[in-house]
């Protein structure tokens, strides 16, 4: 057990990427204190070498400029971004071995939430 936690941290640290990006509404304002959670997409790891991803989802709050930085294996993910308010939304992305992925965001106001603030 020991050996293979090691083994990953090591995959993790050497082949490492970074997906980051900034999460606005429609508007173009950046939205704080957002939640973006990052799953793994096993799918075609028997095919594709460099679909190592983790297991476990990894979850970041956006700072003040609506930023998040991510670093995670190489390997195909979900990537959900949420916020009060607002609707989540989905976008799956493939981040390659060492590679700094940008992914932007722009969420739109809940239906529900507006006719409540009318």
């Amino acid at each position: 057990m020991r050996s293979t936690l090691i083994l990953l941290l090591s995959v993790v640290s050497t082949e490492a990427a970074t997906l980051s990006g900034t999460v606005r509404d429609s508007e173009g304002a950046v939205i704080s204190n957002a939640h973006v959670v990052v799953h793994w997409d096993p799918s075609g790891s028997n095919y594709l070498k460099d679909n190592l991803g983790i297991k476990q989802d990894i979850a970041a709050t956006t700072d003040s400029n609506g930023h998040f930085s991510i670093d995670l294996p190489p390997g195909f993910y979900d990537v959900f971004a949420t916020a009060m308010a607002f609707t989540p939304h989905c976008y799956k992305v493939r981040v390659k071995n060492k590679e700094t992925r940008t992914y932007e965001v722009k969420l739109k106001m809940s239906p529900v939430t507006s006719k409540e603030l009318v």
